[in-house]
């Protein structure tokens, strides 16, 4: 993982082992299984102020698996 990758997990708030739930929603709990952190490469980036893409893996209570933005999750 690069710095720069590094650098945006610690900013999501999020970490492996957290216990969450979908925003607004009375389903599952679950714990976040695993933070993913999509760049572009510098040579065919837009402009250099495009953030990276974040996913967080949470394996719900239920037993299913999902992926979410950060933004769709709120720690319990």
């Amino acid at each position: 993982m690069t710095a720069e990758a590094a650098s945006q997990v610690a900013d999501i708030g999020y970490v492996t082992g957290d216990r969450v739930k979908r925003v607004d929603s009375d389903g599952p709990f679950g714990t976040v299984q695993k933070i993913r952190v999509e760049t572009v490469r510098q040579s065919i980036k837009v402009d250099g102020t495009e953030p990276p893409g974040v996913t967080v893996t949470v394996l719900w209570d239920n037993g299913t698996s999902s992926h979410f933005v950060p933004g769709g999750l709120e720690k319990i």
